[in-house]
């Protein structure tokens, strides 16, 4: 099985609420990153956390994924569809990133956005046409994106320009979505950064025409992570997904609650 059948197997084994199977694809010392949170070590607490997750995560199952691989890594994009702690649908776009070793996942981040994150007609348009295109290669791709990133971290927004195409989106979850690089230009800049550190692209990982960048100001704290889509060897989409309890966004408070217990109301 390539690492690509595991990842895909075990978000089947999600859908499918076969706990068993989500602890035994993990490697027992497997380190688990999570935008909800805690950091946890271990195959054992990973199922656990499976078990509450998909509790509040009533009905949850991953749709439209993609996946891309390069060496030992495993990125899977994907639109999770739950029921809220009110029974209410809702959807969430998340960017799982696992790491293999013998087989196993060896480590894990699962970044996301926040729920119910709707898409404007220059974003759609992007979209379409970024998974319209067929060509370019994963080298050319990783180049492009390494130099993009170098510059945009930098704050260098001259340089990172030529990388960019004419009709190119960002789409953040958290703080919205910009077309045009200018607009994108001034959104990077207003993101709020730590007093403290540089933000660093710490894996970079390539396809024909997308890639997978994981920045961190500590390696040891994943921060966030960008799926990018290339055009013709430019930039198109940006769609970037936070670990959101390291931007300070209380995920406990803002949407996990005790969930309703579905009764039947007898007549008196």
């Amino acid at each position: 099985m390539s690492n690509s059948d595991a990842a895909s197997a075990l978000l089947t084994a999600i859908n499918l609420d076969r706990f068993p199977e989500i602890e035994a694809r993990h490697n027992p010392d497997v380190l688990f990153n999570s935008f909800r949170g805690p950091t946890l070590r271990g195959s054992v607490n990973v199922g656990d956390w499976h078990r509450e997750f998909l509790s509040e995560y009533a009905d949850c199952s991953y749709g439209d994924v993609e996946t891309l691989e390069d060496g030992d890594a495993v990125a899977c994009r994907a639109t999770i569809e739950a029921k809220a702690y009110d029974w209410r649908a809702f959807t969430q776009r998340v960017l799982e990133v696992m790491d293999f070793e013998e087989g196993g996942i060896e480590n894990r981040r699962l970044y996301g956005m926040l729920r119910d994150v709707e898409f404007d007609k220059p974003a759609n348009a992007a979209m379409d046409n970024a998974k319209g295109y067929r060509g370019g290669s994963a080298s050319a791709t990783k180049r492009t994106v390494e130099a993009a990133f170098t510059a945009l971290l930098a704050s260098d927004f001259e340089a990172a320009k030529p990388h960019f195409h004419d009709k190119s989106v960002v789409i953040d979850g958290v703080y919205g979505l910009a077309s045009g690089f200018d607009k994108i230009a001034a959104h990077l800049a207003a993101v709020p950064q730590p007093a403290f550190g540089v933000a660093r692209a710490t894996v970079v990982l390539a396809s024909d025409h997308d890639a997978v960048v994981e920045v961190a100001i500590d390696p040891t704290r994943p921060r966030a992570a960008h799926w990018v889509r290339l055009v013709d060897g430019k930039v198109i989409v940006i769609e970037t997904y936070w670990m959101l309890r390291e931007i300070g966004v209380r995920y406990d408070v803002t949407y996990d609650r005790d969930r309703h217990a579905r009764k039947v109301i007898l007549p008196i």
